[in-house]
């Protein structure tokens, strides 16, 4: 799989990356990795995904959304913290959301982090394409294809079937993907206890209002969602993204676009001094223990003014706080007061007795 990192600026983040990846029977699971980018060392990825399913086939589609990880490589807490090297490395693990007050991901409540991206996996049937393995002969060629037909046809051999009928048109009237399929019938089930496999069959198919030039073009994915804009103030640029899901049955380059951009306003009435900052961390502690006392809030740049002047948005807030009323403590103690003897039988001294607080 082939991505490109995105560009290390705020928001300027390019629309989700495809790629395209071949499995088979001993290759069947899928591992990747991308690095979120600012961050200290966050990374979502998926790790031995396997693409078959229980009862020996392939995954149509799968969708899952991603939380941030942790490399262990670097112990830094926000996107934009200064580099700090972890020694000694961490193990890899998932983040936390009380990992630390100044994470994007903070809630005092210890909540399940919101997924911060999400993968799509789709099976493209191909057939006939190249292989990097050459049968010597002609017997070894139809081994390979009697043994590929028999990997296809997942049917147990106590469900009779009739033969498949033919495709049926395409569901689509105009020069568009749609869907054809095709059915067969169970004569009969040998054995109740297993279960036989469906009667229809599908596959995607171009409608028949395409001209020969268009059917010499590619099957494509939907658009992606627009990216957001590259701007937060004025006028920027946005992009998406689609991916190719088919190629040209004649083995032609496909030319259909891949990546769109168009101009996009966050903000008409911002000017050039206007920046960026974060949402407001949680509040700190408060400085008291007990009665009064003082807490305080930050939050941070992220986005310097175009005109390079310097950011006058509030990044302290400070509010009094009360907490459990304090608990007086008496203490009882005694002074010993010098006095003049006047009697033999009485003491040098007396005992005074005070309360303080």
């Amino acid at each position: 799989m082939k991505a490109q990192w995105p560009a290390w600026q705020p928001l300027n983040v390019r629309a989700a990356p495809s790629a395209e990846f071949s499995v088979d029977r001993t290759r069947h699971l899928m591992s990747f990795l991308t690095m979120l980018g600012p961050s200290p060392d966050w990374n979502v990825g998926l790790s031995a995904e396997d693409l078959c399913t229980k009862d020996c086939g392939w995954v149509q589609k799968m969708v899952q959304d991603l939380i941030p990880w942790d490399a262990g490589t670097d112990s830094g807490v926000s996107y934009e913290s200064p580099n700090n090297p972890t020694m000694p490395q961490d193990k890899i693990r998932p983040l936390t959301s009380l990992d630390h007050p100044q994470s994007p991901f903070y809630d005092p409540e210890g909540g399940a982090i919101t997924p911060v991206a999400r993968v799509a996996v789709e099976r493209i049937a191909r057939k006939g394409e190249q292989c990097n393995i050459v049968p010597d002969n002609v017997d070894d060629i139809v081994a390979d294809i009697a043994q590929e037909e028999k990997e296809e046809d997942d049917t147990p051999e106590t469900c009779i079937y009739s033969n498949w009928s033919p495709w049926s048109a395409c569901s689509s009237a105009t020069c568009e993907k749609g869907k054809r399929m095709r059915q067969r019938m169970l004569k009969a089930q040998l054995d109740h206890s297993v279960p036989c496999p469906h009667t229809q069959d599908f596959e995607p198919c171009m409608g028949p209002g395409c001209s020969d030039e268009d059917a010499s073009t590619c099957m494509m994915s939907e658009w992606i969602t627009w990216s957001p804009c590259s701007l937060s103030c004025g006028m920027g640029i946005r992009s998406r993204e689609r991916y190719v899901k088919q190629f040209p049955d004649d083995g032609s380059v496909c030319i259909l676009p891949t990546e769109e951009n168009e101009n996009c306003v966050v903000n008409e009435e911002c000017s050039p001094s206007s920046c960026l900052v974060t949402e407001w961390a949680e509040w700190e502690p408060c400085s008291a223990t007990c009665g009064h006392g003082m807490r305080r809030k930050e939050r941070f740049v992220t986005l310097n003014p175009a005109d390079g002047s310097i950011c006058n948005t509030e990044l302290l807030e400070r509010e009094k706080c009360m907490m459990p009323e304090c608990q007086i403590l008496w203490l009882l103690f005694y002074r010993l007061v010098n006095v003049t003897q006047t009697e033999p039988q009485l003491p040098l001294g007396r005992f005074e007795q005070t309360a303080c607080n």
